[in-house]
């Protein structure tokens, strides 16, 4: 035990030197870099450190705090595409990320990140079954999330997007189409916001513009996810626009 301790300090004495020592690199943010080097780790080392340092000195215990937060709402997402939102076991990972993300924003209330996740925690529970009245009071406090992270930063991408996908599921189109210009007023190569302005287009059957929009968060995230998957989309929706009508003569 005394031997894992000694290894356990090391590693945290390391981290905060590397952290420390790359003032230089101005276009990183603080969280960028103990994401870089809390990279290196895996496994238990990992767990052990982020944990070690959850207990510690600010900013690292925020920090520390949002990525465990990250670790049990990746492993409740990957959980769900087979057991569902409402799985027992899905909901006590989802339980354990929002205790984390709740401590990470108690040690810092600027700590946008994690407020957003908190928003997009609480739009995931809002799929798990229950009446319309418990859904909405889960939509309420997504929703309520993403204004704090809004009223910290009103130009953040990820949590204006989010707001407006949430409006949009809600059928308030007007106001989900205003998030999402909003953001390209602000950045026009956003392809999360030309993503979901597509998917907008989608829904209303308006598959013309859908498309324009998903070639455009295509183009600006090429080799990412939301680039492949405007790629897909627009295969699909394409395959349906050229699909013969029901009933024509072949």
């Amino acid at each position: 035990m005394r031997r894992n301790s000694l290894v356990i300090l090391w590693v945290l004495m390391a981290v905060v030197a590397m952290l420390a020592g790359c003032r230089e690199e101005a276009a990183e943010t603080a969280l960028d870099k103990f994401i870089a080097r809390t990279q290196s780790l895996e496994g238990q080392a990992l767990d052990d450190t982020l944990y070690a340092l959850a207990r510690g000195e600010a900013p690292y215990n925020a920090y520390a705090s949002y990525l465990l937060g990250n670790h049990f709402y990746k492993t409740a997402g990957d959980s769900a595409v087979s057991a569902g939102w409402g799985d027992a076991g899905v909901n006590a990972l989802l339980d354990s990320a929002e205790v984390h993300f709740s401590r990470a924003v108690a040690m810092d209330s600027t700590f946008i990140e994690p407020l957003v996740n908190l928003g997009s925690l609480w739009d995931d529970r809002a799929e798990q079954m229950g009446s319309r009245q418990e859904r909405d009071a889960r939509l309420a406090s997504a929703k309520q999330y993403y204004e704090m992270a809004l009223k910290i930063d009103p130009t953040d991408e990820k949590a204006r997007c989010n707001l407006g996908s949430l409006y949009l599921r809600q059928r308030r189109v007007q106001n989900a189409l205003n998030e999402f210009k909003t953001v390209l007023e602000q950045n026009d190569h956003s392809a999360l916001a030309h993503y979901n302005m597509a998917i907008m287009f989608a829904e209303e059957k308006i598959y013309r513009e859908a498309l324009v929009e998903w070639e455009l968060a295509a183009k600006y995230d090429p080799d990412g996810d939301i680039g492949e998957r405007s790629r897909d989309n627009i295969k699909i929706v394409r395959d349906l626009m050229n699909a013969p009508a029901p009933g024509a003569v072949k």
